[in-house]
């Protein structure tokens, strides 16, 4: 389509000093291609359903999220409950040689931030 307005622009310009100029009535002539009214439809119809899937895909990631804040919520409280693990899973874990309480662990936070300077250890 440029390289139709480019044709017509060129071929109706005058030409004056450092200038060229395309009047209002060489412009009303401009030949602006249609597509046919059966055209426009299909493209309406194409562009309307590809909207729809977007929609679709926009509910279906806003109800994805809202899953996934439940789950993320249901998670966190399970874990200060104490029951992210079954007993079967908390004695594999405390079988760990690297297993160490949570008050231990804490205990060392609360050493590092008393200032004894130095850094926690396994961290």
């Amino acid at each position: 389509m440029c390289t139709i307005a480019k044709i017509h622009g060129n071929s109706v310009k005058t030409d004056g000093v450092n200038q060229s100029n395309i009047n209002g009535e060489k412009l009303g002539n401009y030949p602006f291609p249609l597509c046919s009214t059966p055209e426009q439809q299909a493209i309406v119809q194409e562009i309307e359903t590809r909207l729809s899937v977007c929609d679709k895909i926009e509910q279906d990631i806003e109800a994805n999220l809202e899953k996934a804040e439940a789950l993320r919520q249901s998670i966190l409280k399970k874990a200060f409950e104490g029951k992210l693990l079954n007993e079967k899973e908390l004695a594999e874990v405390r079988c760990a040689e690297d297993w160490e309480s949570a008050e231990v662990l804490l205990e060392r936070i609360r050493a590092e931030k008393a200032g004894n300077g130095k850094k926690l250890e396994n961290w």
